[in-house]
Protein backbone atom coordinates (compact mmCIF):
# COMPACT_ATOMS: atom_id res chain seq x y z
CA UNK A 1 0.00 0.00 0.00
CA UNK A 2 2.41 2.75 1.08
CA UNK A 3 4.80 1.83 -2.53
CA UNK A 4 1.54 3.28 -4.33
CA UNK A 5 0.93 5.98 -1.53
CA UNK A 6 4.45 6.94 -2.59
CA UNK A 7 3.66 7.50 -6.27
CA UNK A 8 0.38 9.02 -5.55
CA UNK A 9 1.62 11.98 -3.17
CA UNK A 10 -1.91 12.54 -1.71
CA UNK A 11 -1.56 15.09 0.92
CA UNK A 12 -3.90 17.55 3.06
CA UNK A 13 -2.49 20.36 5.45
CA UNK A 14 -5.22 21.11 7.54
CA UNK A 15 -4.22 24.73 8.77
CA UNK A 16 -2.60 26.25 6.17
CA UNK A 17 -1.19 29.34 7.99
CA UNK A 18 2.20 30.79 7.94
CA UNK A 19 3.57 26.77 8.19
CA UNK A 20 1.25 25.49 6.47
CA UNK A 21 1.42 27.32 3.47
CA UNK A 22 5.77 27.41 3.27
CA UNK A 23 5.15 23.76 3.14
CA UNK A 24 2.72 23.90 0.24
CA UNK A 25 4.82 26.49 -1.11
CA UNK A 26 7.98 24.34 -1.04
CA UNK A 27 6.46 21.17 -1.95
CA UNK A 28 5.33 23.01 -5.14
CA UNK A 29 8.50 23.98 -5.97
CA UNK A 30 10.44 20.99 -5.29
CA UNK A 31 9.62 19.63 -8.49
CA UNK A 32 7.83 16.38 -7.69
CA UNK A 33 4.22 15.90 -8.17
CA UNK A 34 2.13 16.34 -5.30
CA UNK A 35 -1.20 16.42 -5.06
CA UNK A 36 -2.66 18.83 -2.02
CA UNK A 37 -5.79 19.97 -0.36
CA UNK A 38 -5.66 22.41 2.15
CA UNK A 39 -8.18 23.89 4.36
CA UNK A 40 -8.69 27.23 6.22
CA UNK A 41 -10.87 29.04 8.20
CA UNK A 42 -11.17 32.42 6.66
CA UNK A 43 -11.79 33.55 3.00
CA UNK A 44 -8.50 35.77 2.84
CA UNK A 45 -6.61 32.36 3.81
CA UNK A 46 -8.74 30.27 1.18
CA UNK A 47 -8.11 32.83 -1.56
CA UNK A 48 -4.39 32.77 -0.56
CA UNK A 49 -4.26 28.66 -0.77
CA UNK A 50 -6.52 29.25 -4.37
CA UNK A 51 -4.00 31.41 -6.19
CA UNK A 52 -1.32 28.59 -5.25
CA UNK A 53 -3.16 26.45 -7.67
CA UNK A 54 -4.47 23.77 -4.89
CA UNK A 55 -7.32 22.63 -3.78
CA UNK A 56 -8.90 24.81 -1.00
CA UNK A 57 -11.59 23.82 1.79
CA UNK A 58 -12.95 24.11 4.91
CA UNK A 59 -13.89 20.63 4.90
CA UNK A 60 -11.39 18.40 6.98
CA UNK A 61 -13.08 15.33 6.25
CA UNK A 62 -13.05 15.78 2.60
CA UNK A 63 -9.42 16.76 2.25
CA UNK A 64 -8.46 13.44 4.83
CA UNK A 65 -10.63 11.52 2.90
CA UNK A 66 -8.53 12.51 -0.35
CA UNK A 67 -5.23 12.34 1.08
CA UNK A 68 -3.20 9.63 2.47
CA UNK A 69 -0.98 11.94 4.44
CA UNK A 70 -2.13 14.65 6.66
CA UNK A 71 -0.42 17.48 7.95
CA UNK A 72 -2.10 18.78 10.94
CA UNK A 73 -0.90 22.46 10.97
CA UNK A 74 -3.33 23.92 13.96
CA UNK A 75 -3.02 25.91 17.42
CA UNK A 76 -3.05 23.09 20.17
CA UNK A 77 -6.29 24.33 21.55
CA UNK A 78 -7.87 23.95 18.00
CA UNK A 79 -6.52 19.91 18.23
CA UNK A 80 -8.95 18.23 20.13
CA UNK A 81 -12.17 18.94 18.28
CA UNK A 82 -10.35 18.57 15.02
CA UNK A 83 -8.68 14.85 16.17
CA UNK A 84 -12.24 14.14 17.08
CA UNK A 85 -13.68 15.14 13.80
CA UNK A 86 -11.18 13.25 11.56
CA UNK A 87 -10.39 10.24 13.96
CA UNK A 88 -12.40 7.90 12.14
CA UNK A 89 -11.09 8.55 8.34
CA UNK A 90 -6.85 7.96 9.53
CA UNK A 91 -6.76 4.54 9.54
CA UNK A 92 -3.51 3.47 7.70
CA UNK A 93 -2.79 7.13 7.13
CA UNK A 94 0.32 9.10 8.17
CA UNK A 95 0.05 11.80 10.07
CA UNK A 96 2.68 14.58 10.91
CA UNK A 97 1.53 17.13 13.41
CA UNK A 98 3.40 20.11 14.01
CA UNK A 99 1.04 21.25 16.53
CA UNK A 100 3.33 22.54 19.68
CA UNK A 101 3.49 20.51 22.71
CA UNK A 102 0.93 17.51 21.27
CA UNK A 103 2.29 14.00 22.73
CA UNK A 104 2.63 11.05 20.10
CA UNK A 105 1.22 9.01 23.33
CA UNK A 106 -1.97 11.31 22.98
CA UNK A 107 -1.92 11.52 19.29
CA UNK A 108 -1.72 7.65 18.61
CA UNK A 109 -4.73 7.46 21.04
CA UNK A 110 -6.91 9.71 19.43
CA UNK A 111 -6.28 9.09 15.82
CA UNK A 112 -6.58 5.28 15.86
CA UNK A 113 -4.96 3.15 12.96
CA UNK A 114 -2.83 6.14 12.28
CA UNK A 115 0.99 6.35 11.60
CA UNK A 116 2.27 9.34 13.93
CA UNK A 117 5.02 11.72 13.15
CA UNK A 118 5.42 14.99 15.58
CA UNK A 119 7.35 17.60 14.07
CA UNK A 120 8.50 21.21 15.02
CA UNK A 121 9.75 23.16 11.82
CA UNK A 122 10.25 26.81 12.39
CA UNK A 123 9.29 30.60 10.74
CA UNK A 124 12.84 30.28 8.68
CA UNK A 125 10.64 28.06 6.51
CA UNK A 126 9.42 30.76 4.39
CA UNK A 127 12.70 30.64 2.85
CA UNK A 128 13.15 26.65 3.01
CA UNK A 129 15.89 27.30 5.66
CA UNK A 130 14.08 26.02 8.41
CA UNK A 131 15.64 23.51 11.37
CA UNK A 132 12.71 20.87 11.61
CA UNK A 133 13.24 18.23 14.63
CA UNK A 134 11.39 15.03 13.67
CA UNK A 135 10.03 12.23 16.17
CA UNK A 136 8.12 9.34 15.62
CA UNK A 137 7.52 6.19 17.65
CA UNK A 138 8.15 2.30 16.62
CA UNK A 139 4.89 2.15 14.31
CA UNK A 140 6.55 4.21 11.44
CA UNK A 141 7.73 1.98 8.56
CA UNK A 142 10.40 3.02 5.97
CA UNK A 143 8.48 3.96 3.33
CA UNK A 144 6.78 6.74 5.66
CA UNK A 145 10.11 7.81 7.34
CA UNK A 146 11.29 8.70 4.12
CA UNK A 147 8.48 10.66 2.59
CA UNK A 148 9.05 12.55 5.61
CA UNK A 149 11.88 13.35 5.20
CA UNK A 150 11.26 14.36 1.63
CA UNK A 151 8.92 16.82 2.61
CA UNK A 152 10.75 18.52 5.37
CA UNK A 153 14.08 18.65 3.33
CA UNK A 154 12.35 20.89 0.85
CA UNK A 155 11.95 23.46 3.89
CA UNK A 156 15.63 23.43 5.10
CA UNK A 157 17.61 21.04 7.34
CA UNK A 158 15.68 18.19 9.50
CA UNK A 159 16.48 15.59 12.57
CA UNK A 160 15.29 12.53 14.02
CA UNK A 161 15.24 13.60 17.95
CA UNK A 162 14.13 11.91 20.83
CA UNK A 163 10.36 12.88 21.34
CA UNK A 164 11.47 13.50 25.23
CA UNK A 165 13.13 16.71 23.53
CA UNK A 166 10.43 18.12 21.68
CA UNK A 167 8.97 21.03 23.99
CA UNK A 168 12.65 22.19 24.65
CA UNK A 169 13.31 21.96 20.82
CA UNK A 170 9.89 23.72 20.39
CA UNK A 171 11.33 26.91 23.27
CA UNK A 172 14.59 26.78 21.14
CA UNK A 173 14.60 25.83 17.50
CA UNK A 174 10.45 26.89 17.25
CA UNK A 175 10.90 30.24 19.30
CA UNK A 176 14.51 31.36 18.64
CA UNK A 177 13.73 33.21 15.06
CA UNK A 178 11.94 35.12 17.13
CA UNK A 179 14.75 35.37 20.28
CA UNK A 180 17.11 36.51 17.43
CA UNK A 181 15.20 38.79 15.71
CA UNK A 182 15.32 40.79 19.03
CA UNK A 183 18.83 40.62 19.42
CA UNK A 184 19.09 41.53 15.59
CA UNK A 185 16.79 44.48 16.43
CA UNK A 186 19.05 45.67 19.48
CA UNK A 187 22.86 45.53 17.58
CA UNK A 188 21.38 47.33 14.51
CA UNK A 189 19.58 50.24 17.10
CA UNK A 190 22.99 50.25 18.50
CA UNK A 191 24.57 50.86 15.01
CA UNK A 192 22.15 53.70 14.45
CA UNK A 193 22.88 55.08 18.30
CA UNK A 194 26.47 55.03 16.72
CA UNK A 195 25.57 57.05 13.42
CA UNK A 196 24.50 54.64 10.93
CA UNK A 197 21.76 54.98 8.55
CA UNK A 198 18.94 52.08 9.43
CA UNK A 199 19.32 50.47 6.04
CA UNK A 200 23.62 49.82 6.94
CA UNK A 201 22.83 48.84 10.63
CA UNK A 202 20.76 45.82 9.76
CA UNK A 203 22.56 45.05 6.86
CA UNK A 204 25.61 44.79 8.87
CA UNK A 205 23.84 42.64 11.56
CA UNK A 206 21.99 40.29 9.25
CA UNK A 207 25.04 39.56 7.13
CA UNK A 208 27.58 39.11 10.33
CA UNK A 209 24.63 37.02 11.50
CA UNK A 210 24.31 34.89 8.82
CA UNK A 211 28.27 34.85 8.39
CA UNK A 212 28.88 33.92 11.91
CA UNK A 213 26.39 31.12 11.58
CA UNK A 214 28.08 29.95 8.86
CA UNK A 215 31.23 29.73 10.78
CA UNK A 216 30.40 27.95 13.13
CA UNK A 217 28.82 25.31 11.34
CA UNK A 218 31.32 24.69 8.93
CA UNK A 219 34.33 25.12 11.51
CA UNK A 220 32.79 23.47 14.28
CA UNK A 221 34.02 25.76 16.74
CA UNK A 222 31.90 26.46 19.83
CA UNK A 223 30.53 29.84 20.13
CA UNK A 224 33.56 31.13 23.40
CA UNK A 225 36.23 30.10 20.58
CA UNK A 226 35.06 32.48 18.07
CA UNK A 227 34.70 35.24 20.70
CA UNK A 228 38.23 34.81 21.52
CA UNK A 229 39.45 34.67 18.41
CA UNK A 230 37.49 38.59 17.76
CA UNK A 231 38.61 39.89 21.38
CA UNK A 232 42.00 41.82 21.89
CA UNK A 233 43.78 42.87 25.17
CA UNK A 234 42.24 46.60 25.97
CA UNK A 235 39.93 46.38 22.75
CA UNK A 236 36.62 47.50 21.20
CA UNK A 237 35.17 43.87 21.40
CA UNK A 238 35.80 43.21 25.31
CA UNK A 239 34.70 46.19 26.44
CA UNK A 240 31.21 45.82 24.56
CA UNK A 241 31.46 42.09 26.02
CA UNK A 242 31.97 43.18 29.23
CA UNK A 243 28.63 45.62 29.28
CA UNK A 244 26.55 42.53 28.18
CA UNK A 245 27.69 40.43 30.48
CA UNK A 246 27.08 43.38 33.35
CA UNK A 247 23.74 43.68 32.36
CA UNK A 248 23.12 39.63 32.05
CA UNK A 249 22.60 39.33 28.61
CA UNK A 250 23.26 35.51 28.68
CA UNK A 251 21.28 34.71 31.33
CA UNK A 252 18.48 36.69 30.18
CA UNK A 253 18.35 34.56 26.82
CA UNK A 254 18.96 30.97 29.24
CA UNK A 255 15.55 32.52 30.81
CA UNK A 256 13.93 33.41 27.51
CA UNK A 257 14.36 29.56 26.45
CA UNK A 258 13.38 28.20 29.73
CA UNK A 259 10.03 30.01 29.93
CA UNK A 260 9.32 28.72 26.62
CA UNK A 261 9.72 25.53 27.06
CA UNK A 262 7.49 25.57 30.54
CA UNK A 263 4.62 27.04 28.63
CA UNK A 264 4.91 24.36 26.36
CA UNK A 265 4.90 21.86 29.33
CA UNK A 266 2.11 23.47 30.71
CA UNK A 267 0.08 23.58 27.26
CA UNK A 268 0.64 19.62 27.64
CA UNK A 269 0.04 18.84 30.60
CA UNK A 270 -3.36 20.92 30.63
CA UNK A 271 -4.66 20.28 26.88
CA UNK A 272 -3.27 16.75 26.25
CA UNK A 273 -2.84 15.13 29.93
CA UNK A 274 -6.09 16.18 31.40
Amino acid sequence: MWESNLVDRSLAILGAGVIGSSIIRSLIGSGKDWKIIATARSDESLNKIKKMGIDATRDNIYAVKNSDVIILAIKPSQLINLADEISPFVKEKLIISVVAAAPIKWLSKKLTGAKIVRAMPNINSETSSSFTVLSTNSNIDAASKKLVEEIFSSIGYYEWVDEKYMNALTALSGSAPAFLAEIIDALALGGIASGLPRDLAYKAVLYTMQGTAKTLLEKGWSPHYIRDLVITPAGTTIRGIMVLQGNGLKRSIMEAVLEAQKKADEIENYLFNS
